[in-house]
């Protein structure tokens, strides 16, 4: 029996199948770029279209930032994930180079420091399309001069902090359909609620995500409105990084849940 050569294939169909495999796996993205001068070139911007730091490969990076063209992390870098351990001057840095973001996880706190460091600005030119935030810089945010207000479809607030569940800035992203909160609260009463969902009516799913334990007591906020789902938290930084994977992850289980509710309450009204 002859052997497959997955020279044999057609080149695009060889570079296909090599990008999907690089996708899947950092190290064996970094493995295939060293094999050859065209896999170099096909493999090495794959390994920047995820970008996720915390404290210990920061200075990599930036050292990483400082050997390339400038234009080749805003053409490349399309998800970022800034973790709490990244210090703000550090996310200064990188914010501004890798402009061309498209879905950003910045969990820095630019807030905490004194004095606090200004840093709406690095967010206005993002083509975002998802983020996820801490509430107190979410709400610091300039949406006025934010290009991204229009194309953010997806939002994920995290809280800190027990506070308010009000969050009257919602009215500025036009196009928002998924919304999580990452509570720390033990309690969501349901005018907070309403008031979020009125507030955004393009709005097609709404994720509670609270401990594990608390999911129980957080049960009857379902019962509001079928778009909203309770769901534990998840491993932060692997849930980011899954869809770019192609695993599920929380928004796809959410997606799930709410479909099933559709499938179910029209089954119902066709009964009826």
């Amino acid at each position: 029996m002859d052997l497959f050569r997955l020279q044999d294939l057609p080149v695009e169909l060889q570079r296909s199948i090599l990008e999907v495999t690089a996708r899947m796996d950092l190290k064996t993205a970094l493995n295939l770029s060293l094999v050859c001068h065209q896999l170099h070139e096909w493999i090495q911007p794959l390994i920047y279209e995820m970008v996720t730091l915390g404290r210990g490969d920061v200075a990599l990076f930036l050292r990483t930032m400082a050997m390339f063209p400038a234009d080749f992390f805003v053409r490349y870098v399309k998800r970022l994930c800034l973790t709490v351990s990244v210090r703000p001057h550090d996310a200064r840095t990188i914010l501004q180079t890798c402009t061309g973001v498209s879905n950003l996880a910045c969990w820095v706190d630019f807030m905490g420091i004194s004095p606090a460091s200004p840093f709406r600005h690095l967010f206005y030119p993002l083509p975002l399309r998802r983020l996820s935030i801490e509430v107190g810089h979410f709400r610091q945010l300039g949406f006025s001069e934010c290009v991204w207000t229009g194309s953010l479809t997806c939002l994920d607030i995290v809280f800190w902090d027990q506070g308010p569940l009000v969050l009257s800035e919602l009215r500025f992203l036009p196009s928002l359909a998924r919304l999580s909160l990452y509570l720390s609260q033990s309690d969501v009463d349901e005018p907070s609620l309403l008031s979020i969902l009125s507030a955004t009516p393009t709005l097609q799913i709404l994720v509670l995500v609270v401990e594990e334990d608390d999911l129980d007591r957080f049960e009857h906020t379902t019962r509001i409105d079928p778009r909203i789902v309770c769901m534990p938290h998840p491993p932060t930084v692997p849930d980011w990084e899954a869809p770019h994977r192609g695993l599920p992850d929380l928004w796809s289980h959410a997606e799930e849940i709410v479909d099933e509710r559709r499938r179910a309450a029209n089954q119902m009204q066709t009964q009826e």
